[in-house]
Parts: structure tokens; C-alpha cells; sequence
């Protein structure tokens, strides 16, 4: 449960980067990720904890007006779906596909309910990869240069692709599940 939590913490503190000073981003971090006390990062940049709570109020308030940001455009992005859907009730088969290739890139890896291993969960934290689409976005023969990619892994992400039913996204897929893997010495 506390990965789940510290994912979360992790993906609502990148996604306000730009939203927020380096200092404030710094401060958040330590709180959030590092788990420091009030006292330990007052002491770390010679504040009172005072201070560092109100600016971490600040912070957080700044962070959760974008998270209810980005619901809020989401919200209008469905309701232009319906909209487009209304002016054209029946799409042709290549906006269908085009509709299914855009939900299916958008998925969060966090929402799939493939049991990733440790393993290949490491790498795609590594290569920072949090959605089908970023995961697609990746030559399939790159994998095996990416350090911690074994066999296992490479066999875990051909049953993830099947499992999802997403083979279409990958160039080259069928071919590439069946080639064997280059492991770098």
C-alpha cells in the first residue's frame, strides 16, 4: 500500500513541476518523498518549521488546484468527445480505431491489472515509462540495452502487451516476441 502511496505522492509532485518554485518543489519532495519532519527541513534550510509548514501549505493548495485543473479539462475533453460523436453519431471504422489506439495510449501501467513483477517494474520506473503510450513510444529492440531487462522481463512484457490486447501499438511485435534476447556482457 505505501508503494501505491509514494507513486501517487510521486506522479502529483512531477506533474507540478511547472507549477512551482525550485524551492517549493524541493520542500514538497523532502516532505512527501523523503518522509523528513517539519523540524528536519526547517533545520535543513535554517527556517523555522513554522514556515515550512505554511509553505507547505501553499504548496500543496498550488498542487491540488492542478490536479482538480487537469480533472477539469479531462471533463471538458469527454464532453467535446460526445459532442464530436452527436455531429457524427456513426464514425467509420478508422475513427474507431483512432478513438481505441488514443484510450488504450492514455492507460496508466498503474491502472492495468497485469501483476507486473518487481523487476520489470524497476526498469519501467527507471525509464520513467507511465502509460501504454510512453511504453509503445519505445523500440521493442531497445529493451534489451536497458539494464535490468532479462529474459523473464522480456517474456513479462510480451504477456503484459497480449494481456492488454495492445500488440498493434508495437512496430514489429510478433517478430520481436519471438527473437531471442542479446544480453550485454
Amino acid at each position: 500500500m505505501q508503494n501505491v502511496i509514494d507513486r501517487t505522492n510521486r506522479f502529483y509532485l512531477e506533474m507540478s513541476r511547472k507549477v512551482l518554485s525550485d524551492k517549493e518543489y524541493d520542500v514538497l519532495e523532502k516532505l512527501l518523498m523523503e518522509k523528513i519532519s517539519l523540524r528536519e527541513a526547517a533545520a535543513q534550510y535554517g527556517v523555522t518549521s513554522q514556515y515550512v509548514e505554511e509553505l507547505y501549505q501553499r504548496t500543496f493548495s498550488k498542487v491540488k488546484e492542478m490536479a482538480e485543473l487537469f480533472s477539469e479539462i479531462e471533463c471538458y475533453q469527454k464532453k467535446l468527445q460526445e459532442l464530436k460523436r452527436q455531429v457524427n453519431p456513426n464514425p467509420g471504422p478508422a475513427q474507431i480505431r483512432k478513438e481505441k489506439m488514443d484510450k488504450d495510449r492514455q492507460k496508466l501501467l498503474l491502472n492495468s491489472a497485469f501483476p507486473f513483477s518487481r523487476s520489470l517494474q524497476g526498469v519501467l520506473e527507471t525509464l520513467e515509462i507511465k502509460s501504454i503510450g510512453e511504453l509503445a513510444d519505445i523500440p521493442l529492440k531497445d529493451f534489451q540495452h536497458f539494464r535490468g531487462f532479462k529474459i523473464k522481463c522480456k517474456e513479462e512484457l510480451i504477456a503484459f502487451i497480449e494481456f492488454e490486447n495492445i500488440a498493434y501499438l508495437f512496430k514489429g511485435f510478433s517478430k520481436w516476441k519471438k527473437e531471442p534476447i542479446e544480453q550485454l556482457k
